[in-house]
């Protein structure tokens, strides 16, 4: 009775683990096999397949604006990443090497946006700095640097995370070690402690970049008139633009992040930290 229970555990335990992974990579799929199709708009059956969405993309990205947009996304992508893990980093060092009073209160204020809706940190940074600009008699306009700010408060709680799991698995002993043979402290900190934890430090800029770049909903309260990231584009054009055309920018985005995140694993195994 004991194996029979036992078997019937494992096999609900995999069926939710497959019917979890098609629920979350069947609307990717669906968005493939309309960037293929001959139809403009979705059809089932699809039909005849063809890649004139993709060989004709050259002629409608300019007049679309999707350059800018991108280029703006990737500026915008790898500033929250490079602030995002500097910043999450220090703080995971303060965190895990130092014992300080209230260490605890500060990683969980910090690691915060996590179990907070996105739209409620949007809203709260709008609000915030409309608070700020009548209390101080202040003019910040929404801006790429406003935006930029929004990323790096939801995206500091993973870099704190992966960075935080290096550091604690770190073996001590090592950086004892470089110090006893002469090295200072500057020379131990780059030769020794930075290469060990490089992986952490890695997957947190990664996860930092990709978390940006398809971000919508802070982008929407934040950004500015100077500043157009993808995901709002993309938004924009869904109302005046063929989905299989939306479609088949949209495979080339995600294969982009796709190929990232498999090199990412590759150089840096990502998912010993997720």
């Amino acid at each position: 009775m004991d194996n029979v229970l036992e078997t019937a555990g494992t096999a609900g335990y995999e069926l939710l683990v497959y019917a979890t992974l098609l629920f979350l990579i069947a609307p990717l799929a669906i968005v493939v096999l309309i960037s293929f199709q001959s139809k403009a708009y979705a059809a089932w059956p699809p039909g005849d397949f063809t890649l004139q969405w993709y060989t004709t993309m050259p002629e409608y990205t300019a007049y679309l604006g999707i350059e800018a947009a991108l280029f703006d996304s990737l500026a915008l992508a790898i500033a929250t990443a490079v602030c995002s893990t500097i910043i999450g980093g220090l703080a995971a060092f303060a965190i895990v090497r130092y014992d300080f009073p209230y260490s605890t209160t500060l990683e969980t204020v910090l690691i915060s946006p996590l179990i907070y809706p996105w739209l409620v940190i949007g809203l709260a940074i709008l609000l915030f700095i409309g608070e700020l600009n009548s209390a101080l008699g202040l003019s910040v306009q929404m801006s790429f640097t406003t935006v930029l700010l929004g990323h790096i408060l939801f995206t500091l709680p993973y870099p704190i995370r992966t960075i935080g799991a290096s550091l604690q698995n770190f073996p001590h002993t090592v950086e004892e070690a470089s110090k006893n043979l002469g090295a200072t402290e500057l020379d131990t900190f780059v030769n020794v402690t930075l290469p060990i934890i490089r992986p952490g430090i890695i997957s947190g800029a990664i996860f930092a970049f990709v978390l940006s770049f398809n971000q919508y909903i802070i982008s929407l309260f934040l950004t500015g008139s100077d500043t157009k990231t993808m995901p709002l584009l993309l938004f924009e054009m869904f109302y005046n633009n063929a989905p299989a055309k939306l479609a088949a920018i949209a495979t080339l985005l995600m294969g982009g992040i796709l190929a990232l995140v498999m090199i990412t694993e590759k150089v840096a195994s990502i998912s010993e930290f997720a």
